[in-house]
């Protein structure tokens, strides 16, 4: 979990409570301060990693203020600006005076934590005095079978190209962390990597992308991850091939032409082909974004790989999660090895968790895993059933707050992991989760 502090200066509470609390469910340790002369007794109490600024409060100005702790050296944290749709200008001043980012108000969440997520890196970059080239949460496809041998053949021709790449398969197969790879390698740390989710897309997706500090602006010359490509509306589609195709975007609400020069990596659970022979895809559309196609097989497809991935599975979560190591009985890893697992490496992975983290102090027993499959199977099927008496809109609000819930507890309430394990961009989860009154600290303590 982030162990970083954050300083929210903003005179506004409402503002200053959001934040808050979404740096808090990230995990992050976050003080508030609701003008300058509060923001400097916050400075003495502790020293923040990164400060949030707002440009326009009662007692002083955020560039005066930033310019009184630049040159009284009373802060060496990075400093973001927010600013409102009239004060851009301003914002764009304050980073040329030493500012790291700023942020437009009314604001967006998936940009406030991406920017948030960046600024911290940069700076511990820096610190390091050197850059990973890829972090310890993202390896090369796990297993031996023939299939996954010439995945990683590929890949290591891919990541010496900078084509746009479309990645196929089916839910829970790894797809995110193979295009988070492909970044890793091309990139290192060196250009941005952005997520977002086109299955939850709204009608601002355009100005999502292409306004001033959107999207596009801020990949730069990394990549831009496109998760659920398959989802985009025809409109969309259409808006999307004319600015790869021209390698060129109009900044939304300014006359002004910018350069794209990131690569795209379009993730589907669809075949695509298949949406284009139903009118439901753009053909020219996928020419572009499938330069290089991958498609990565179910593990009904390499049973072979399971012991694999379950040996990985158990040695590494207790390190990268920080539960309990439980050594599994043969029987236990005999059972989970010849398991059909529907959901792919994602299911595997969140059983290998529920037995260390749910179980006794023990090895793993086989009536444990049989209890826990068993267990699923009856959840899965009680609602499979009731489901189908309940018109569509509550069946799936129904599904999609019972997913959402099991996920949280697997992740120990991490927002930021469900973001990863769900697939969606932060700003639509939130919404999500706040439709479905799904709190997740209270989630923890259940």
């Amino acid at each position: 979990m982030n162990q970083e502090h954050i300083l929210i200066v903003d005179d506004e509470p409402d503002i200053r409570n959001l934040i808050s609390d979404i740096l808090a469910d990230e995990g992050y340790s976050v003080a508030t301060a609701a003008n300058g002369d509060e923001a400097n007794q916050q400075l003495n109490k502790k020293t923040p990693n990164l400060i949030l600024l707002d440009i326009w409060m009662p007692d002083i100005d955020g560039i005066s203020l930033m310019k009184g702790w630049v040159e009284n050296n009373v802060v060496s944290a990075p400093i973001v600006m927010m600013s409102g749709h009239g004060t851009v200008e301003t914002a764009v001043e304050a980073t040329q005076l030493g500012a790291k980012d700023f942020i437009e108000k009314p604001l967006s969440l998936a940009k406030l934590l991406q920017t948030v997520t960046d600024t911290l890196a940069q700076v511990s970059d820096f610190a390091e005095g050197e850059t990973s080239t890829i972090t310890a949460n993202i390896h090369e496809p796990i297993g031996n079978s023939e299939s996954i041998k010439q995945i990683n053949r590929v890949l290591q021709r891919i990541y010496k190209t900078r084509n746009h790449i479309l990645i196929e398969g089916e839910g829970g197969t790894g797809k995110y962390s193979i295009a988070q790879l492909i970044h890793q390698h091309r990139h290192g740390q060196s250009q941005p990597c952005l997520l977002i989710d086109a299955e939850t897309c709204t009608d601002d997706f355009i100005e999502a992308i292409t306004c001033a500090n959107g999207y596009f602006s801020r990949v730069a010359k990394g990549s831009l991850i496109v998760n659920n490509i398959d989802s985009l509306s025809e409109e969309h589609q259409s808006n999307l091939l004319s600015m790869l195709k021209h390698k060129q975007y109009v900044i939304y609400a300014q006359n002004t032409m910018a350069p794209i020069n990131f690569q795209i990596i379009a993730i589907s659970k669809k075949d695509i082909n298949q949406q284009i022979a139903k009118g439901r895809f753009s053909t020219d559309l996928l020419n572009i974004i499938s330069e290089v196609k991958l498609e990565i097989p179910s593990l009904q497809q390499r049973p072979e790989d399971i012991p694999e991935l379950l040996n990985y599975f158990v040695n590494t979560l207790p390190d990268t999660e920080q539960i309990p190591y439980r050594k599994m009985s043969m029987a236990a890893q005999n059972k989970l090895r010849n398991h059909i697992w529907k959901d792919n490496i994602q299911e595997l992975k969140n059983t290998v968790r529920q037995l260390q983290l749910l179980g006794g102090d023990g090895e793993v027993s086989l009536d444990e895993v049989n209890d826990l499959l068993e267990q699923s199977n009856e959840v899965a099927q009680s609602q499979h059933n009731n489901w189908y008496d309940l018109p569509l809109r509550e069946a799936r609000e129904a599904f999609e707050k019972d997913y959402l819930i099991h996920q949280l507890q697997a992740v120990n309430g991490r927002v930021g992991d469900l973001v990863k394990v769900a697939g969606m961009e932060r700003t639509h989860l939130y919404r999500k989760l706040r439709a479905l009154n799904i709190n997740p600290k209270e989630v923890i303590k259940s």
